[in-house]
């Protein structure tokens, strides 16, 4: 009786404590504004030629490794030269909208297919318009 005494109090606490704690089930992964938007950072980029992939990602310079992208709700991007400054700064400006599976850059920015995205981790693919052999992988991390 004395260990139920004790049981009963802790297990109501744990369920308490269960109940309260956040529900990451809730997060829509629709590839919508609303949800896409946010404040990203760039942890990969892969370009593919003739099916050979290069990690160019590991040789950005530490300038470029601190910036972050911020996607607006009113459709606006700001690319943030943040931390170390990049001489000359890639800090930029533009806009973005959604359409279909892709999401469709103004400025030095281009569209991108969204591969995946599962409300904190957005990958593009696409065409650089330089380069339109090559398939450049973006991975970024919502922040």
């Amino acid at each position: 009786m004395k260990i139920l005494k004790f049981a009963l109090p802790a297990l109501s606490f744990i369920m308490a404590v269960a109940a309260c704690s956040k529900d990451d089930s809730n997060t829509s992964t629709a590839i919508t504004v609303q949800n896409i938007s946010g404040k990203y950072v760039v942890k990969g980029l892969v370009y593919t030629v003739a099916g050979i992939s290069f990690n160019l990602y590991d040789s950005f310079p530490a300038c470029e490794k601190d910036n972050y992208v911020l996607l607006n709700t009113d459709k606006t991007l700001n690319y943030v030269d943040d931390g170390e400054v990049c001489v000359p700064s890639s800090a930029d400006n533009g806009t973005w909208d959604v359409r279909n599976d892709s999401i469709i850059f103004t400025s030095q920015f281009e569209s991108a297919k969204v591969q995946s995205y599962d409300g904190k981790t957005l990958v593009l693919t696409g065409n650089p318009e330089s380069e339109p052999s090559v398939v450049a992988t973006t991975t970024l991390e919502k922040q």
